[in-house]
């Protein structure tokens, strides 16, 4: 199966959908809609036990591998995403309509690469979910023990049992994943902050009047690249003097530090980091009705743009990657948002096909159609005729046509190809009379690699 990560940029032109112009930015061949990077499984130091009472006593917990975004999730996705699930089942609450994109006068990027606010726990995990299906991934997140009702609506105090924790769908990090992500390379290490314990300005982070043009709002993710505008301020604490670095931690990510606090998986418990399970293997924190609080809450990681750098030491300084934050699950704020992992796994080949009753061996496809599967690993396909398969579940396929050569596509991207023969996008035209007919962006070429057929 080849690979190639040439693309040909003059495709990119106003006739092709803002997705695939999307796809092929963020990476033209990869399955994943939002950039994430790669966190291996070992120790990671959790807590603080020269600050707060609720982050003793510090300890180690092992992790397993997983993958994390390396920017919080911006607006853009969130619509992407939700504009889809909502007219496939989900429903999230009307707060989410109330968030605060980027100021009117940001002009070098959009608007909404800003992070996502204002949305509930509830609505973060059922977006989640979501992001999953559209990609063609299984979702993770369940109303029942059982695993059989995906969770589309509705306020659900999920526990552990509600949770596929080995799929291959997205979710909200455990708080111990959080943590190991963001001491990076230093998951080991008593530090304050990503970068260690050195002081904390303006260039750094974005926090409370930290001085740069966004001050007490959020700033685009990923703006602490190197090229970070920092200007005096209340709180800039020089930062506006020091030459200026790419923030990104040891993986990879960005605003750990300022910007959104995230929603983490976690119950919030002041006395877990106490209880021996929470330093078992991939805790996933206390059960609901495990502990004492009359009105349950959520963890939040990270910090926020409004959080004070040193100024609020009494409060523990929230900024520290050590700092446990915790809201009712139904609270919304500017302030808050979300970052997704997801397990180091994947599906089978088009896993989710299910069997055409009284015809062995043909499946059905809900983005794909109707195919028989060989003993050889050729399909037959209505459309496309003998054809070879390769790759994941249903958000990374690549086919062989024998009248033209590898074609990637996914479920989010059908009727959309991109070819690894001459690098270039084509639309599978489904409303034509005939059968098997690609057009090419580039310069609208037609060509038949599929059936000689009639519709």
């Amino acid at each position: 199966m080849p690979y190639s990560s040439t693309v040909n940029f003059r495709v990119l032109g106003t006739s092709i959908p803002t997705f695939l112009v999307w796809l092929v930015l963020l990476g033209p061949l990869r399955a994943d809609s939002i950039k994430m990077v790669y966190v291996p499984s070992g120790k990671a130091l959790v807590g603080d036990d020269s600050n707060l009472d609720d982050e003793r006593p510090s300890h180690y917990v092992s992790t397993s591998d997983y993958f994390i975004d390396v920017y919080e999730v911006t607006i853009w996705n969130w619509e992407k995403v939700a504009t889809w699930a909502e007219a496939n089942g989900y429903q999230f609450s009307d707060s989410v309509k109330r968030r605060k994109d980027g100021p009117w006068w940001y002009r070098e990027r959009s608007s909404l690469l800003f992070p996502m606010n204002m949305a509930n726990w509830y609505d973060a995990v059922k977006w989640c979910n979501a992001r999953s299906e559209l990609e063609g991934r299984k979702p993770v997140y369940f109303e029942d023990a059982n695993k059989t009702i995906v969770y589309r609506s509705g306020n659900i105090d999920l526990n552990e049992s509600n949770v596929n924790w080995v799929g291959t769908g997205y979710r909200l990090p455990t708080e111990v994943e959080w943590e190991r992500a963001a001491r990076g390379d230093a998951f080991t290490s008593t530090q304050d902050y990503s970068w260690g314990n050195s002081f904390l300005n303006g260039s750094l982070a974005n926090y409370s009047l930290s001085g740069d043009p966004f001050d007490n709002a959020s700033t685009p993710v990923g703006y602490f690249d190197g090229h970070q505008d920092i200007n005096a301020s209340e709180n800039s604490r020089g930062g506006e003097t020091t030459i200026h670095k790419n923030m990104a931690n040891g993986f990879g990510l960005y605003d750990i530090t300022g910007n959104v606090s995230e929603w983490c998986w976690d119950w919030y418990d002041a006395r877990w980091y106490s209880n021996p399970e929470s330093k078992n293997t991939d805790t996933r924190g206390p059960a609901l009705g495990e502990f004492l609080d009359d009105r349950p809450r959520r963890v939040t990681r990270g910090g926020h743009y409004m959080s004070y750098s040193e100024g609020d030491r009494a409060g523990g300084n929230s900024l520290r990657i050590a700092f446990r934050g915790a809201h009712l699950p139904e609270l919304v704020s500017r302030m808050r948002g979300l970052r997704c992992v997801r397990a180091n796994t994947v599906d089978p080949l088009w896993s989710s096909a299910s069997a055409w009753v009284n015809f062995p061996n043909w499946y059905y496809l809900d983005w794909f159609g109707y195919y028989y599967k060989s003993e050889y690993t050729w399909v037959y396909h209505g459309d496309f005729g003998w054809i070879y398969p390769s790759g994941k579940g249903s958000y990374d396929n690549w086919i062989y046509f024998p009248r033209h050569g590898w074609l990637w596509t996914n479920r989010y991207s059908f009727p959309y190809f991109y070819s690894s023969v001459d690098s270039n996008w084509y639309q599978y035209d489904l409303t034509g009379a005939q059968l098997g007919w690609f057009e090419r962006f580039l310069d609208k070429a037609r060509f038949r690699w599929g059936r000689d057929f009639l519709r």
